[in-house]
């Protein structure tokens, strides 16, 4: 039991790091007319993310947010799990003769940090990263909740990066409402408006076959 606990708080740090960086990419990949259909039909987790597409401040404030998370569960991750797993590590070493305590620990705080390391880009950052640019639209949907709780528990402070980060910007002569006016569609995201344009009899003949062929 004593082993399992420090594991098991290692592992949901891992998990947290890879659910904050799904939920980053998923609302910036997110395929607006998707989610703008799925509003339409009802669903209630759509219209909530299209509120926060169409809005640069509310967008600001979900990254501020997953960005929060992302550096809360890596500095914990460092900061517990390394000095843990160096820990258990350090008799492994000590049993050689030829090192000393101070070599010993410091061994096994290499070997901990490169196994952190790569739990923590593959499972953290690689693996979610991935499956949010495959399933922007699905996966934007499920963790958005967990988001939207975060940032009012976290809002004075979300609110105060999103501050600094804007002023940083327009000091470097960008204004952040003036990236968003231009948006171009995704090849995707024009397939699922040909095919939704057919089918609502907007296009006929060839027309839609013609334009996806394109």
């Amino acid at each position: 039991m004593e082993i399992l606990i420090p594991l098991a708080i290692i592992f949901l740090l891992v998990v947290a790091n890879g659910l904050f960086v799904a939920a980053e990419f998923a609302i910036v990949g997110a395929p607006r007319s998707s989610i703008e259909h799925q509003a339409t039909q009802g669903s209630r987790l759509a219209q909530r993310v299209l509120l926060v597409l169409e809005d640069p401040a509310l967008q600001d404030r979900y990254i501020a947010t997953t960005q929060i998370g992302i550096s809360v569960a890596s500095l914990g991750l460092g900061m517990y799990g390394e000095h843990w797993l160096a820990n258990q590590m350090q008799p492994w070493f000590v049993r050689f003769e030829t090192l000393g305590w101070v070599a010993a620990h410091s061994v096994a705080s290499v070997v901990a940090v490169t196994v952190l390391t790569y739990l923590h880009i593959v499972i953290g950052e690689m693996v979610p990263k991935a499956l949010a640019l495959q399933r922007a639209d699905k996966t934007v949907l499920y963790v958005s909740p967990i988001i939207r709780a975060l940032q009012h528990v976290m809002l004075p402070l979300v609110v105060t990066l999103n501050a600094v980060g804007n002023r940083l910007l327009r000091l470097a002569g960008i204004e952040r409402g003036e990236v968003e006016r231009e948006r171009y569609h995704t090849a995707e995201e024009l397939e699922f408006i040909v095919r939704e344009s057919q089918e609502g009899g907007m296009l006929r003949g060839g027309a839609g076959q013609i334009l996806r062929d394109l």
